[in-house]
C-alpha cells in the first residue's frame, strides 16, 4: 500500500482531450464548480479522468480492447495522459513502460517525474500484477528505504510509481504494479486506488501566532493601506499573515525576502505606493509575476490584493501567458504526487492557484500557483470561472 501523504501554453485541443481534472482533480467537494467550455466538459465530464479510475483497483482498463493506449505524464500537480503509438506485435506492457521511460520528448506540453536515462530492465505480469524491472537510477534524488524519506522525496517516489501504475494497469489482466529498481523494490505491489485521496481533509490553516502590540497594529495598517494585507486582518497580532504580507511588500520592492522589518524595508513602506497593474487585459484579472513572488487581484484596472505565492520551481515553471480560470475545487487532490491542494482554481491544464503549507520566498511548486493559507480564501473567491489569468 503505498503511504504518501504536492512550458509553454498548451494548444486549446491537448487540454480539451488530455487534461485529467486539473491540479487536483479528484476527492473535490461539493463545492466544487466547473466552466461550460469545451476544456472544462472534457476534464470533469467525460468520467475517464485519474478521479474515476483511481477510486477502485482495476476501473478503466481496457487498453487490450482496441483503444489507443496512452502513457501517463505530469502537469502541474495532475496527470495528463499521452495517446502513443506501440508495436502492433511483442508486449504491448513492456512496450508502454519502456515508452514511459523514454519521456515526452519534445512535447513541451508535460512533464515526466521519472529521471532520465532509466531503463526498463524487463517486465512480467502474473496474476495480474505487473512486476516491472527498472535500473537502480529510478531511485535518482531519492533514498531505496521508505523510512528515510523527506516528505517531499515521498511525493516524488509516488509520482514516479504513479505514472507507471497509470499506464500499465490501462491493460486488461494489469491490476497493480511493483517496481523494482536495481533490486531494491520501490514500494509493495500498487494500484490506482493507492492513489485515492484519504478520509482526512486537508488541515494547513494552522499557524502561530506572536504577541500583540501597537507597533505590530501599525504596520499591518501600511500593509492595508499599500494592499498587502485585508482591513479584516489588522489586529496587532504578529503572525504569519502579517510576515506574508511583507515578504510580498519586500518582493514587489526588490528588497530580501525575509518577512524581517528591518531598517530597508521601515524605509521602503514609508514612501512606497500601491502596486499597479504591469499588463493589459480585462479590466478584472489576476496577474501573476512569477520572478517576484506576486499575485496581483486587479478589478477596475486597480490592484485590490497583492499576495505573496510560489510559482513553478525552474525545473517545472509554470507557464507564461494569457489564460481563463476554467475549473474550481474547494478540497482537490494531486493524483501524482498524493497532496492536498485546497482552494483551487486552475487556469491551464493541470495548473492551479490552490493553498499550500509551505509557501517560500522563490519559486517551488511543480507548476502551480501556491497561495499561503490566510489568503487562499479570497485568492478563490476572486478567481470566479472565466477570469483571466496574466503570468509574467
Amino acid at each position: 500500500m503505498l503511504t504518501v501523504a504536492g512550458r509553454p501554453r498548451a494548444a486549446a485541443a491537448l487540454i480539451a482531450i488530455l487534461a485529467l481534472a486539473g491540479c487536483g482533480g479528484s476527492g473535490g467537494d461539493s463545492s466544487s464548480t466547473t466552466a461550460s467550455s469545451t476544456a472544462a466538459q472534457a476534464t470533469t465530464s467525460t468520467g475517464t479522468g485519474p478521479t474515476a479510475q483511481g477510486r477502485q483497483a482495476g476501473a478503466g482498463q481496457g487498453g487490450g480492447q482496441g483503444d489507443k493506449p496512452h502513457l501517463y505524464f505530469t502537469a502541474g500537480e495532475q496527470f495528463l495522459k499521452v495517446p502513443v503509438d506501440l508495436p502492433k506485435s511483442g508486449d504491448q506492457v513492456e512496450a508502454a513502460a519502456k515508452a514511459l521511460v523514454a519521456g515526452p520528448g519534445d512535447t513541451g506540453d508535460v512533464e515526466t517525474q521519472i529521471p532520465d536515462q532509466v531503463e526498463v530492465q524487463g517486465v512480467n505480469v502474473e496474476q495480474g500484477t505487473a512486476t516491472v524491472r527498472v535500473s537502480s537510477n529510478f531511485f535518482s534524488g531519492i533514498p531505496p528505504n521508505p523510512a528515510a524519506r523527506s516528505d517531499l522525496q515521498r511525493q516524488e517516489i509516488a509520482a514516479r510509481l504513479g505514472q507507471v501504475t497509470y499506464t500499465l494497469t490501462q491493460f486488461d489482466g494489469v491490476k497493480s504494479v511493483k517496481v523494482v529498481a536495481g533490486g531494491e523494490p520501490a514500494e509493495q505491489q500498487i494500484d490506482r486506488a493507492d492513489f485515492a485521496p484519504p478520509q482526512q481533509g486537508p488541515d494547513y490553516g494552522k499557524h502561530a501566532k506572536g504577541p500583540q502590540s501597537p507597533s505590530t497594529r501599525q504596520l499591518q495598517e501600511r500593509l492595508a493601506d499599500l494592499q498587502y494585507l485585508p482591513r479584516s486582518a489588522v489586529d496587532g497580532v504578529a503572525g504569519y499573515r502579517t510576515d506574508q504580507a511583507v515578504i510580498a511588500f519586500q518582493a514587489w520592492e526588490g528588497l530580501e525576502r525575509d518577512a524581517v522589518v528591518g531598517p530597508a524595508t521601515t524605509a521602503a513602506l514609508a514612501k512606497a505606493k500601491p502596486p499597479r497593474p504591469q499588463a493589459g487585459g480585462p479590466s478584472r484579472r489576476i496577474e501573476v509575476h512569477r520572478d517576484k513572488g506576486v499575485a496581483l487581484l486587479i478589478a477596475h484596472d486597480r490592484v485590490k490584493r497583492a499576495i505573496h505565492v510560489a510559482a513553478g520551481a525552474p525545473a517545472t515553471a509554470t507557464p507564461a501567458g494569457t489564460f481563463e480560470v476554467y475549473r474550481k475545487e474547494r478540497r482537490s487532490w494531486s493524483v501524482p504526487f498524493q497532496v492536498w491542494l485546497p482552494y483551487a482554481s486552475y487556469f491551464t491544464g493541470g495548473i492551479a492557484f490552490h493553498e499550500y503549507p509551505d509557501v517560500p520566498p522563490f519559486p517551488a511548486s511543480h507548476g502551480c500557483v501556491r497561495v499561503p493559507s490566510p489568503e487562499a480564501p479570497g485568492v478563490y473567491r476572486f478567481a470566479k470561472l472565466g477570469t483571466t489569468v496574466v503570468v509574467l
